[in-house]
């Protein structure tokens, strides 16, 4: 188990694999949670200044979050998320595309309010196959600390 004393600033790490973005994927989410015909159609994704089937916004958080498990090497003492900052779309995610996760510890620091806790920022970057960022964001978790009998 990684406790938080674990974990090292400026620490960076990318997820073992890469997510291939399907088309049918795209139609099948956005269908259902964000049905704008540029997400749905391939047709008019081309009429875009994209030119091809892109996905929602949203979806390429999800795709971030399931690549950001890969991260972990062995299991964190999670004790809860706190939120998303600064959260950027850079670039739109197409279908055909290869996107991996990047991953920065940014800060590590005691909980003010709990010191059994510690809070930990990470600086998240989605990118594609040819290094592009698609989205950015720093995420916050409270982690707990080693306990004091190890």
């Amino acid at each position: 188990m990684q406790y938080f004393e674990d974990i090292v600033v400026g620490n960076v790490k990318e997820s073992t694999d890469s997510y291939e973005l399907k088309a049918q994927e795209i139609v099948d989410f956005c269908e259902k949670w964000d049905p704008l015909p540029f997400h749905t159609d391939e047709r008019a994704a081309e009429q875009t200044p994209v030119g091809k089937l892109f996905t929602s916004a949203i979806h390429t958080v999800a795709i971030a979050i399931r690549l950001g498990h890969q991260l972990q090497t062995e299991p964190v003492a999670t004790a809860i998320g706190l939120g998303w900052d600064e959260v950027r779309f850079h670039a739109p995610a197409c279908a055909g595309d290869r996107l991996r996760l990047r991953g920065e510890i940014i800060e590590a620091r005691v909980s003010e309010g709990n010191p059994s806790l510690g809070v930990i920022r990470s600086l998240m970057s989605l990118k594609n196959q040819d290094d592009e960022t698609v989205i950015s964001f720093k995420a916050a978790a409270l982690i707990r600390r080693r306990p004091q009998s190890e």
